[in-house]
C-alpha cells in the first residue's frame, strides 16, 4: 500500500482541496440561493484563485448548453452563474500569482490578500515580498483592492 500521506492530508486532497468549495457554490448557485438572498456573500476562504476562470466557464456553459439535464432552474434577468458569482462570492488567498494573472476572469473587487499567520502556508515573514511579487502586473488600484480595500468594503470598516 502506497502512502501519500504527508503534514496534514495526501498529495491528491492537498492538490484538490477546492474541489469542497466548487460544489458547495455550484449547489448554492444553482438552487437559486442568491437571488432568495441578494446581499447574502460567501467567501471561499484561502482557497487560492486558479481554479476560479475554469469553473465560471463550466458553471456557465452547463447552464446554457445542458440546462434541461441540470435543475431546470433560471436565474432573473438573463443573469449567467458566473454574474450571480461576481455579485455574492469573495476570494481570499495568499501566494497565487497564477490566479492574479486571470483577475480580469474572476473579477478584481472578489480578490482579498492575506497572509494567513501564523499557520504553515503563511507568507510570513516574506508577506510584503510575496505580495509585491505576485501584484507586479496590476493598477495601483487593483494593488489597493486587493490588499485591503475589498476587505474594508466588504466588512464596512
Amino acid at each position: 500500500m502506497l502512502n501519500c500521506y504527508h503534514d496534514g492530508g495526501s498529495a491528491a486532497f492537498q492538490c484538490n482541496f477546492d474541489m469542497y468549495v466548487r460544489l458547495s457554490l455550484t449547489d448554492i448557485i444553482f438552487n437559486g440561493v442568491f437571488e432568495r438572498f441578494p446581499k447574502l456573500r460567501i467567501g471561499a476562504i484561502e482557497q487560492q484563485l486558479a481554479w476560479v476562470p475554469f469553473f465560471l466557464n463550466r458553471m456557465d456553459f452547463n447552464y446554457e448548453q445542458r440546462a434541461l439535464g441540470m435543475t431546470g432552474y433560471r436565474f432573473k434577468n438573463d443573469m449567467k452563474p458566473s454574474d450571480i458569482f461576481h455579485q455574492n462570492v469573495f476570494l481570499s488567498f495568499q501566494d497565487d500569482a497564477l490566479g492574479i494573472r486571470d483577475r480580469d476572469i474572476i473579477g478584481v473587487d472578489q480578490l482579498m490578500w492575506g497572509s494567513d499567520y501564523p499557520h504553515q502556508e503563511s507568507t510570513f515573514p516574506r508577506s510584503r515580498e510575496v505580495l509585491e511579487e505576485i501584484l507586479t502586473g496590476c493598477t495601483e488600484e487593483e494593488k489597493a483592492k486587493i490588499s485591503g480595500g475589498n476587505a474594508a468594503k466588504l466588512y464596512r470598516i
